[in-house]
């Protein structure tokens, strides 16, 4: 009895000492974060709203550690490779994604996703809510939203909308606009909106939806006319273009989102720390001046927010892809 008593003991002591060797790495791990320089992955080119708000955000995140943030673009497949990236790299904390509401979408989209869009994933916090705003290119004989509208009636299928690449944002609230006008638009994707742009200055393209700092430049120098924003209320940046509900098609509403993730399993306090920083980051004077430049409001919610709109969005745009009849596509 007494050997038997002396061996419990001893394994009781043995998965003490186990526990407590797992559970002070992850002290270690937390307060020694980061460890190294912290990469951000943005899955999408650069000059878009993804890209410049990450670098953003990258300039300010960690300044007092010594790590610097640094910010890479991994493009190709409408945001999948650079995200499949992340979603495989060790789940450390110092490899992160960029990622904007077409990373829910994608899951309907596609076939054969090599990541699942919210088991993959450990959500940081919501970085950024923009609008988006429907411009033309200068020579399109519309200078409203129910001018636009009468053109394309006139015209069934002729008139083409440029997208940021199929699934985005874009792609989808355009279709959904021709869905509510009763219209029939050509869509044409590109890789990244920036690409888009000079197509749609040069008449290859006639109209696109787009984050409102994208086409700023172009609506300010006469290149694009815009016609309409798609928030609930007018932007600061374009105040006398109205919203959509002004200009006749209610319940439009149309805003994007970007968002940091880890790889799935990143340990939770480290979750907290990246989570706090960005935050922090967001609420210095200079990162808000510099995003309400680009039309986008700062959010820096908590994780479990975050992760609560990743599955309400995923299942919206599932209704949504869905009631447009798109069919899933081969990652190409």
């Amino acid at each position: 009895m007494r050997e038997f008593e002396t061996g419990r003991r001893r394994l009781l002591c043995q998965a003490i000492a186990a526990a407590t060797a797992v559970a002070v790495p992850f002290r270690v791990s937390a307060g020694d974060f980061p460890s190294k320089p912290i990469r951000i992955v943005v899955p999408y080119p650069p000059g878009g709203a993804s890209d410049i708000t990450a670098r953003i955000l990258a300039q300010h995140m960690f300044a007092a550690s010594g790590q610097p943030t640094v910010v890479e673009n991994r493009t190709g497949a409408s945001g999948i490779i650079g995200t499949d990236l992340v979603a495989k790299a060790p789940a450390d904390g110092h490899t992160l994604a960029f990622v904007a509401s077409s990373h829910v979408a994608n899951q309907r989209l596609f076939v054969g996703l090599p990541y699942d869009a919210l088991k993959s994933f450990a959500p940081i916090t919501q970085v950024t809510a923009t609008q988006l705003v429907v411009v033309v290119n200068a020579t399109v004989p519309a200078r409203s939203v129910p001018e636009l509208v009468a053109l394309a009636r006139s015209k069934p299928g002729a008139l083409t909308f440029a997208s940021s690449g199929t699934g985005s944002n874009p792609h989808l609230f355009a279709e959904l606009f021709a869905q509510r006008a009763g219209v029939k638009l050509t869509h044409v994707p590109y890789r990244g909106s920036t690409a888009a742009h000079p197509d749609l200055i040069g008449g290859q393209v006639d109209l696109m939806f787009d984050a409102i700092a994208a086409v700023l430049p172009h609506v300010q120098s006469g290149r694009m006319r815009a016609l309409a924003v798609c928030g609930e209320n007018r932007s600061a940046l374009l105040p006398a273009v109205p919203t959509m509900s002004e200009a006749g098609v209610a319940g439009h509403v149309a805003s994007s989102w970007g968002g940091i993730l880890a790889p799935a399993g990143t340990p939770a306090p480290i979750v907290a720390r990246l989570q706090g920083e960005i935050v922090r980051a967001l609420a210095l004077p200079t990162v808000r001046a510099r995003l309400a430049q680009l039309g986008a409001e700062p959010i820096g919610n908590s994780s479990a927010a975050f992760e609560a709109l990743l599955r309400t969005d995923s299942e919206r745009y599932i209704r949504l892809i869905e009631s447009l009849s798109i069919e899933p596509q081969q990652i190409k």
